[in-house]
């Protein structure tokens, strides 16, 4: 934010679905000229806030609870939705038919995942943020990245990337940061993501996989 004129300012943060008040920061004098900023990590007394859309506003003087509630015209406002999973294809795709599905039969093993087309080069990002596990080619899968998601015990495998994803082993990953970008390297029929989610202890540790195509169509429905 940036001021116009000098003002004693707190800035307010609100959950749209509610009208409750998450925090508040007081940040005091703003001279003109000068940018103040504030950071939310998406908690409360460490408890992960719900999914939704979440406003800033900037309050005038103090008190910024009492006002939040009887002032309908703040400063300034901005918002943003709050999302715990992103779809990680970011453009038009296709769920594919059968046999792109999990379970489905394949030359001496059965489908750990799930297909999703895209044209080649289409943005892919981190469906949850985490840990960067692998990061490698292999003949069968292409270009691959194994993401530990934080908080989940689960495994995000993406697969058939176009090259190999400039994240290095042990990089810590946001959910929604640019992975790499749909591909069809290793034994792939047509552009597509290869997407498998596994159970704890982790992908070929012990863990299971998972079918994801309800998380899948789930995330595609809000993100």
């Amino acid at each position: 934010m940036l001021a116009r004129k000098p003002l004693d300012v707190v800035v307010v943060l609100a959950r749209v679905m509610d009208g409750a008040i998450v925090q508040s920061w007081p940040v005091g004098q703003l001279a003109p000229g000068v940018v103040r900023s504030v950071t939310w990590d998406g908690k409360l007394a460490d408890a992960a806030q719900p999914n939704g859309r979440y406003e800033f506003r900037v309050l005038p003087g103090a008190g910024a609870r009492i006002q939040a509630a009887a002032n309908p015209g703040p400063l300034a406002t901005g918002f943003f939705d709050l999302v715990d999973h992103m779809f990680p294809i970011r453009g038009r795709h296709d769920f594919g038919g059968r046999a792109a599905g999990f379970g489905t039969g394949r030359s001496g093993h059965t489908h750990q995942g799930h297909d999703v087309f895209a044209k080649c080069g289409t943005r892919l990002v981190a469906a949850r943020g985490g840990v960067v596990k692998l990061n490698k080619y292999q003949g069968n899968a292409g270009n691959y990245i194994v993401i530990d998601g934080d908080g989940t015990d689960v495994d995000y495998v993406y697969m058939h990337m176009q090259s190999r994803s400039p994240l290095k082993k042990g990089a810590r990953v946001l959910t929604g940061r640019q992975i790499g970008r749909v591909g069809d390297t290793g034994d792939a029929q047509g552009c597509h993501l290869h997407f498998e989610l596994w159970g704890a202890p982790g992908w070929y540790t012990g863990g299971k996989p998972l079918n994801p195509l309800p998380f899948l169509q789930a995330w595609d429905q809000f993100s």
